[in-house]
């Protein structure tokens, strides 16, 4: 346990803390295990309907896979009070590669026609990948949608106890449930698990979500590599260099897909 639980956002404005946006952001993202009095900060697309559905378990708010819907309307459930923030026993937080992460939202959510871009007149729009990563470095940062904003705006605290990836995802369960709190991994019960494709190598970068969406029905997705040409490894690099840098001070470098 650290004893000195130093707040990453806290003291970026001399202002109140409620008026302190980007606290009030990490505060969201970050839940207590109550019988352990542990915090962990969730990032979506990091195992999170894992992490969140294990938490309930943990409280006892659910029993079983039967209740799993359940979390999707309960994200605001067990966020963390300032005290338990502060006098927590034990903090983790899982991160991704950036490169994984990004290629793996598009798939999921804009492949799976759960998100959408539309145009001036209210139509959607069929974009690529490249045109993807476009649109998210055209944003604000502050306002890109929580699936793909840089995952170091979700970290609460200055320093973890511990940080694990999702590419070593097995070696964080094993060190978790030493500690007590056993993670489930929900990923193929609600359909968040593409391991059950078939992934082909190739050029898929400028091709449009509608028609990586029919391989998609036929049981074929591009590996995440795929998805990059230099010029789409230059975009994330431009728009995600500080979770490179995350990455990389925490996790092997081989660990990151370029």
């Amino acid at each position: 346990m650290s004893l000195n639980r130093l707040l990453k956002n806290a003291r970026l404005e001399n202002v109140p803390i409620s008026q302190n946006d980007l606290y009030g952001f990490s505060s969201r993202y970050t839940l207590s295990i109550y019988p352990l009095d542990f915090v962990c900060t969730f990032i979506p697309k990091n195992a999170c309907s894992s992490l969140r559905y294990s938490i309930a378990i943990a409280n006892g708010f659910i029993k079983d896979f039967s209740d799993i819907k359940w979390i999707h309307s309960n994200n605001q459930t067990f966020i963390s009070t300032q005290r338990e923030v502060a006098c927590a026993k034990y903090t983790f937080v899982i991160l991704r590669c950036p490169y994984a992460r990004v290629a793996s939202c598009f798939l999921d959510k804009f492949v799976g026609r759960k998100l959408k871009f539309n145009d001036k007149k209210g139509q959607r729009l069929s974009i690529n990948f490249h045109e993807f990563l476009s649109i998210i470095q055209s944003q604000i940062r502050q306002d890109r949608d929580e699936h793909w904003r840089n995952q170091s705006d979700f970290l609460h605290y200055e320093k973890y106890d511990d940080y694990f990836s999702l590419e070593s995802f097995s070696d964080a369960l094993n060190s978790i449930e030493n500690r007590g709190f056993k993670i489930i991994d929900t990923r193929s019960i609600i359909k968040h698990d593409l391991s059950t494709l078939k992934r082909v190598d190739g050029d898929f970068s400028k091709m449009k979500d509608l028609d990586l969406k029919k391989m998609k029905d036929d049981g074929v997705i591009p590996h995440y590599k795929s998805m990059f040409s230099n010029l789409e490894i230059d975009l994330v690099k431009e728009i995600y260099s500080d979770d490179i840098a995350l990455y990389k001070s925490h996790f092997e470098e081989k660990d990151l897909l370029f």
